[in-house]
């Protein structure tokens, strides 16, 4: 990055960074979650209207920066959405925590049953190879993409597909009670 666009780049961040947080705190995000959103506008900036910039009027960079932080708060929203996360440790150690299943179910029975079901998929889970618990703690609790799981476990996309589908085939015949 050539120094001009380094100083107007932590020039903008300066001035703009209190403005954008508060405005990320307005659309409910938390204090860690703002912060992520506004260095990730930033990095947006750059990459896409930085060697322009220069030549824009401050309305016009805070209105884009404005969007792009808008953008990022949907963006987190959809995610969080569509992709609930499931705390790790609670659910390897067994901690009993409220499904979202449970908050809509009508009588105890099925909240009872859930938590069953929930309590037997445990103990597939733990019953089945470190190898295999490595792919279900990665790929199904922590969703990372299947590239990111075969760097980190140093297996081929191949085999970490096929620990997929036998992870699945596996727990589906434990929770029918063919084990």
């Amino acid at each position: 990055m050539q120094q001009k666009q380094k100083e107007l780049l932590q020039a903008l961040y300066v001035e703009h960074r209190g403005v954008l947080r508060i405005a990320a705190y307005k659309y409910g995000l938390s204090q860690a979650e703002a912060d992520d959103a506004v260095q990730d506008t930033f990095c947006s900036f750059m990459e896409m209207y930085l060697d322009n910039a220069d030549e824009w009027n401050d309305r016009r960079v805070k209105a884009t920066l404005m969007k792009i932080l808008r953008n990022r708060c949907m963006d987190y929203f959809r995610s969080v959405n569509r992709h609930p996360k499931i705390s790790i440790q609670e659910f390897m150690q067994g901690n009993e925590y409220r499904l979202a299943c449970e908050s809509v179910s009508a009588d105890i029975a099925g909240a009872m049953a859930v938590r069953e079901d929930v309590a037997r998929l445990r103990e597939g889970v733990l019953s089945m190879s470190l190898e295999m618990q490595a792919v279900v703690v990665l790929y199904m609790l922590e969703e990372r993409p299947i590239e990111e799981v075969c760097s980190i476990l140093n297996v081929s996309e191949s085999t970490c597909r096929m620990r997929i589908c036998r992870i699945r085939r596996y727990l589906s015949q434990w929770m029918d009670g063919r084990f």
